[in-house]
């Protein structure tokens, strides 16, 4: 069996239409999903060759970046001129919760509208579904709107309205182009989905009151195609959110099963680690929550994790970066995860500020700009593809992966502020615990895996419940 797939030498990037500046610093041998053991690979592999007669359904989920719908637009149709187009997938009525709304549609409301967002927290009152946010109202006038600004090519889709469709629900009368939709396609405790066979434009959903009715509590709408092949790309993005709002979502185990996932990808991080540059010690239990949440409503979902972009914040690297990227790579090896190394493959420690100066990034040096997002949404499907191709040349394939870059910038400690490091300590002990891993020790105690392993003597990322470890 092949163990190892080490890509030395550049890999071919198709996805843009003209070459990229060579300041940007992008290393294409990192343009792959990376796996660590044969039956994750294996079931990646069979859920591509099945997306003719099997739809193929990724869930997107992120922070600022996701929201805005910039790189997941452009991975959504690349993979959708490749394999079919199984839909659109979810929307949220972003004006309703007090926010900006996706780069594919505009959102607008009538009435008074509470809200919560995961960042927000848990509200009892306003439990958090699918799409990270939920909206309620209490007028029997008020109206929800969506306006595409290009389209949604015509299909033989349904249009699923999710809402807590309860006997205190309001009713709702759905227009789609100015058609009102009068049969049901289906009428569920999680809402009402209609037949819709021509492209969508607009859509609106206008509120009725009904005998007992207190409240419509919204979740979001979803279209999807009734053909049974294709790629459905749901962007699922809450910006300001750090990892841990995965776990809020109370009504996700409710509303999941209506699209179904194949790929899940949690690609945060940004937010865990920009305002303090450190990572925290409960990262690594919140990230095998959200695995263990998602494996136990679909035990054969394939779960991506992602490593952030370089930061740079306050006039300071955020050399965190580095330490999150570890992390993930170990949790995704310990947990049978795919990961994609964007760190790396976007150019490593150091490098925002070139994207910056070359219209990539934001001033901010922490968001993208549209061509720099493009470009992240375009390696994105192009990692997939590498790996798929991969895969497809062997039958044997029990490893694709590339060792993580060295970078010798010193991390962050704990104690001090960005820009502050404290002066070294007195080598520490640490007693291995179960579930314990060298990235995750690493990541607690504010150092690297690779200083860890050489402090001890390591020669592997292998270690053994109460084993004594030297922390540098």
């Amino acid at each position: 069996m092949m163990r190892l797939f080490f890509l030395g030498c550049l890999v071919p990037f198709l996805g843009l239409s003209q070459a990229l500046p060579e300041g940007l610093k992008i290393d294409t041998s990192y343009a792959l999903i990376q796996g660590y053991d044969s039956v994750t690979l294996h079931r990646l592999k069979d859920q591509f060759s099945r997306v003719n007669q099997d739809k193929l359904v990724f869930i997107h989920y992120g922070g600022s970046h996701i929201q805005a719908e910039n790189p997941t637009s452009v991975a959504r149709k690349k993979f959708q001129e490749r394999f079919g187009n199984g839909g659109y997938g979810l929307m949220f009525n972003y004006k309703a919760a007090n926010s900006y709304s996706s780069v594919n549609y505009a959102t607008s409301c009538t009435g008074n509208w509470e809200y919560n967002k995961s960042y927000q927290g848990r509200k009892v009152n306003l439990p958090l579904g699918i799409c990270g946010m939920v909206a309620e109202t209490t007028d029997t006038l008020a109206s929800l709107s969506f306006a595409m600004k290009h389209g949604i090519a015509a299909n033989n889709s349904k249009i699923l309205v999710l809402f807590e469709n309860d006997s205190t629900s309001f009713e709702v009368k759905m227009t789609v182009n100015g058609t009102v939709l009068s049969v049901p396609l289906e009428v569920l405790p999680q809402g009402i989905s209609y037949p819709w066979n021509d492209s969508i434009r607009t859509v609106d959903i206008q509120v009725q009151a009904r005998k007992g009715g207190k409240r419509f509590r919204f979740y979001g709408i979803c279209s999807e195609s009734l053909a049974s092949g294709g790629v459905v790309y749901h962007s699922t993005g809450v910006g300001a959110a750090a990892f841990r709002s995965i776990l809020l979502l109370d009504k996700l185990p409710e509303q999941a099963p209506l699209v179904k996932p194949d790929i899940v990808l949690l690609d945060f991080g940004t937010n865990d680690i920009l305002f303090h540059n450190r990572i925290e010690s409960s990262l690594e239990t919140e990230v095998e929550k959200a695995i263990t949440l998602w494996r136990g409503m679909f035990p054969e979902v394939l779960i991506v994790l992602t490593s952030t972009q370089d930061l740079f914040y306050k006039k300071h690297t955020i050399t965190a970066g580095i330490e999150f990227r570890n992390l993930m790579d170990s949790l995704a090896r310990t947990n049978q995860c795919l990961f994609w190394n964007w760190f790396d493959l976007s150019g490593g420690l150091n490098t925002i500020r070139d994207w910056a100066k070359l219209g990539y990034a934001k001033t901010d040096h922490v968001h993208l700009t549209k061509d720099g997002y493009r470009v992240k949404g375009s390696y994105l499907y192009e990692s997939f593809m590498n790996t798929l191709n991969i895969l497809n040349s062997s039958s044997n394939v029990g490893e694709v992966t590339v060792p993580l870059k060295n970078y010798s910038s010193p991390v962050i400690p704990l104690e001090s502020s960005p820009g502050k490091p404290t002066a070294p300590s007195a080598s520490r002990k640490y007693t291995v615990k179960s579930g314990d891993t060298l990235s995750g020790i690493a990541g607690k105690y504010h150092t690297t895996v690779s200083k860890l392993k050489s402090f001890n003597g390591l020669k592997s990322d292998v270690i053994r419940v109460g084993q004594v470890l030297r922390i540098p």
